[in-house]
């Protein structure tokens, strides 16, 4: 410290000249702004920026030498310069359209955040917030447990301030991102990490960590985090809450690959030595503390929601409600004081320059329902990892299916209407927005129901008592489609009611408009429930509450043009339909006219990737029906014209569309062309396993070198364009070798291949060996079929 000074005296009354010659000798030269003589800093334009950041030096020097807490916020010098920092980041006016002639608050926000940061000031703050810290391996170390920090509130405010101040930096600096590399150490983290327990700095430390992490080239090891369980034992629900948006970076799947896309890259990085999952080893920490999952449940079923108004019919209205109210009560508040004692940062906010920072109510609510969403988010999360089966377990356990089908009542599904029973319409969104503060739950609420259902024994939790029961009783006349493990469901994990998640799901469905924002995740909640081993029961249940004439009726009577929307239907009818007569032949009465049944088609061709899983289900069925000897079955009595009491039979327009041959190689050489290794995603990599199961069949038909012969007799002229192949049967070659590099790893669960296709996995893979196999002679290998290339040595 002394040196420290020693050398800010001799720069200070130095010069320029004698700085160079003693640096020159020394070594050691100015590091920082506030090491320069002041007189040479006079050509700077932006003098007041100088002058705070050398206020700043001073303050963050002072702070190491004071211990004291009792200070008056509303005079303490550091509490005051370090709130004038945060005002000239802040806009107190509303945004108004930029003008050649106008300059807005937000330049001059933007103007003071880039001159601050490149005068040093970023690592000034840096410091100041480490200054005095005590390290959370001291305090997590005592026995009494009774605080992470042991600061005093002075100083935790203080430090409140600065993370603000670094998150307001990196939120308004749109260039390069003014993160120091300071934040990154493992010192620095597992001190913002201890601030997550304290109820001043929660907020803020959450949003600066998880600013870091998202600038980070790596996932970070949560291992590396001093007394981890510690932490989270000692945070409160909503502290825990918060911390989830931290969890939902350090557990997501896409963070630990390179290309979040290619499945080509993502494969060759987890072949590439080196590679660890981090992911699968952070959620390992996570799942080992015993009560992470049952008090993230809690919070995530919390019945105290948002805001709710009788006679309210939307959401937004409630909101506008709540808004209209709270500004009515402040008008006659009185004048409000400084809040020192209940702090929160990023919650306490001036509401103009230089006035006293208070709890902002709307800042409060806002940031309770992110707090839901996220760990709505991270239990989702959980699903997806390696310990998905152990997840699902433990979530049915602690009544995750009950606890979301009470909270879904909660939700207001209807179109967004004013009070004035106009749509509502904010500006720059089109009169269909349905926006709102709760879009992200209801999103993210669906999610978790896909991801819990997902080949899940415990997805008849959804269902209330009774409607089990009349699953039961459907299940009886299910003939091979039988399921066994009904009688063992545990009841008192069950919705309560008459009417559970899955029906309330289903209602909800039917009455969203054509381009809902829902639509597609409502469709694959129940798309997943389906998943897994066919099951006839829980398809009759579904089509008796009219979901399969909703689905196919949509498709043929809307133009649909949202592509999730228009994928997410064609999966759940696939799944609808497979392997069950009744539903082919609910099906062919809903496209009963030829105009309707050539606007489905044409809409399943005009849309390959989206519709493929649809065409793969049409195949298994066939054929399942073939093998059983019930294909004719579905031969049916179609009333004749003006005649209710007679008609004339028809064969099945599904069964007699897809069994023709020739269709069949329309869509393996369309759906081989419209994919490549290059190209291939987790989107559309199910074209790929489409083929394949055209081709097991006909393998198993000993058919298998006439179709090869026949896709062989096509010339695709596009091919040259997607990856230089001479032929479509290369490219295919090519995909089937990079299917068993993906399918055929370790790390791969291909059971959900082998459950949704009633085929043995063996058989998948039995299939693939012959088609790739490098003898020229065999006619059931893809190379039989290729013509070498006029450059091609043959010697």
């Amino acid at each position: 410290m002394l040196a420290r000074k020693k050398w800010r005296g001799v720069a200070a009354g130095g010069s320029a000249f004698r700085l160079h010659f003693e640096r020159e000798y020394s070594g050691n030269g100015p590091l920082r702004l506030t090491q320069l003589p002041r007189h040479i800093l006079n050509n700077i334009p932006e003098q007041n920026v100088v002058d705070i950041i050398f206020t700043m030096d001073r303050l963050c020097t002072q702070h190491c030498s004071e211990r004291s807490t009792l200070s008056d916020p509303n005079i303490d010098e550091t509490f005051t310069e370090l709130k004038k920092v945060l005002n000239m980041l802040m806009s107190f006016e509303p945004r108004r359209m930029q003008t050649n002639d106008i300059v807005t608050t937000d330049d001059t926000q933007d103007k003071f955040a880039r001159t601050f940061s490149d005068l040093g000031g970023v690592e000034i703050m840096v410091r100041f917030l480490m200054a005095g810290t005590v390290l959370p391996r001291a305090a997590l170390s005592r026995v009494d447990k009774k605080s992470v920090v042991s600061e005093s509130a002075r100083a935790l405010r203080i430090k409140s301030l600065i993370l603000e101040i670094l998150i307001k930096l990196n939120t308004v600096c749109v260039g390069d991102k003014p993160l120091s590399k300071e934040l990154f150490c493992d010192e620095t983290m597992n001190y913002l990490f201890s601030l997550l327990a304290s109820r001043k700095t929660y907020v803020n430390a959450c949003q600066l960590i998880e600013d870091i992490l998202q600038h980070r080239k790596d996932v970070l090891d949560l291992h590396r985090i001093t007394n981890l369980r510690a932490l989270i034992a000692y945070l409160d629900d909503s502290q825990l809450a918060n911390f989830c948006r931290i969890l939902a970076v350090a557990i997501s799947d896409l963070d630990i690959y390179e290309n979040k896309s290619s499945l080509f890259a993502q494969n060759k990085q987890k072949r590439s030595k080196g590679f660890v999952n981090l992911r699968d080893i952070n959620q390992e920490l996570l799942l080992g503390i015993p009560d992470l999952l049952p008090r993230l449940v809690q919070i995530a079923i919390n019945k105290e929601y948002t805001p709710r108004y009788r006679g309210m019919p939307s959401e937004l209205d409630c909101w506008m409600e709540w808004i209209d109210n709270k500004m009515a009560d402040e008008v006659y508040e009185p004048e409000a004081t400084d809040d020192f004692e209940d702090f929160v940062g990023g919650v306490s906010e001036p509401t103009s320059e230089g006035n006293p920072m208070v709890t902002q109510q709307a800042l409060a609510i806002t940031e309770e329902l992110v707090q839901r969403v996220e760990v709505v988010y991270v239990l989702g999360l959980f699903l997806l990892g390696k310990h998905r089966k152990k997840v699902q377990r433990k979530l049915a356990e602690l009544k995750l299916a009950s606890g979301l089908s009470e909270l879904f009542d909660q939700f207001i599904w209807k179109c967004q209407v004013s009070r004035s029973q106009t749509r509502h319409r904010l500006r720059g969104h089109n009169s269909s927005c349905e926006c709102s503060p709760e879009v992200a739950l209801k999103i993210q609420f669906l999610r978790l129901v896909h991801s819990f259902c997902d080949h899940s024994e415990y997805k008849h939790l959804l269902l209330s008592k009774s409607e089990l029961n009349e699953v039961k009783k459907i299940n009886v006349r299910a003939g091979g489609l039988t399921l066994q493990s009904l009688d063992g469901i545990n009841k008192q994990l069950m919705c309560k009611g008459s009417r559970g998640l899955l029906t309330k799901i289903v209602d909800v469905m039917k009455k969203e408009p054509t381009t809902s924002t829902f639509r597609f995740w409502l469709a694959r909640a129940v798309e997943s429930y389906l998943r897994g081993d066919t099951s006839y029961c829980d398809q009759i249940f579904l089509m008796r509450r009219g979901l399969l004439t909703h689905v196919a009726g949509n498709i043929v009577e809307n133009e649909i043009r949202h592509k999730e929307i228009l994928q997410s239907s064609f999966d759940l009818l696939g799944e609808l339909i497979k392997f069950n007569i009744e539903a082919f032949k609910a099906f062919d009465a809903i496209l009963a006219t030829e105009q309707k049944f050539e606007k489905f088609v044409t809409m399943v061709n005009r849309n390959l990737v989206d519709s493929n899983m649809f065409i793969r289900s049409l195949v298994l069925s066939l054929e399942h029906f073939r093998a059983e000897g019930t294909e004719k079955t579905l031969n049916f009595v179609a009333p004749a014209e003006g005649d209710k009491g007679s008609g004339e039979r028809r064969e099945s327009k599904l069964v007699n569309y897809i069994g023709n041959f020739t269709r069949q190689l329309d869509y393996l050489f369309k759906l081989i062309n419209i994919i490549s290794v290059q190209n291939l995603t987790q989107e559309n990599v199910s074209c790929l396993n489409t083929t394949l199961v055209f081709l097991m069949f006909a393998n198993k038909r000993n058919q298998l070198p006439l179709y090869l012969q026949a896709l062989g007799e096509k010339q695709d002229e596009s091919l040259d364009n997607v990856n230089g192949s001479s032929s479509i049967l290369q490219n295919f070659r090519d995909l089937l070798i990079f299917w068993q590099d993906h399918y055929l790893h370790k790390d791969k669960d291909c059971s959900a291949l082998e459950k949704s296709s009633k085929i043995d996995f063996a058989y998948w893979k039995t299939t693939v060996s012959m088609l790739v196999s490098d003898d020229k002679k065999s006619p059931t290998s893809v190379c039989y079929y290729i013509n070498p290339l006029p450059s091609d040595r043959t010697n």
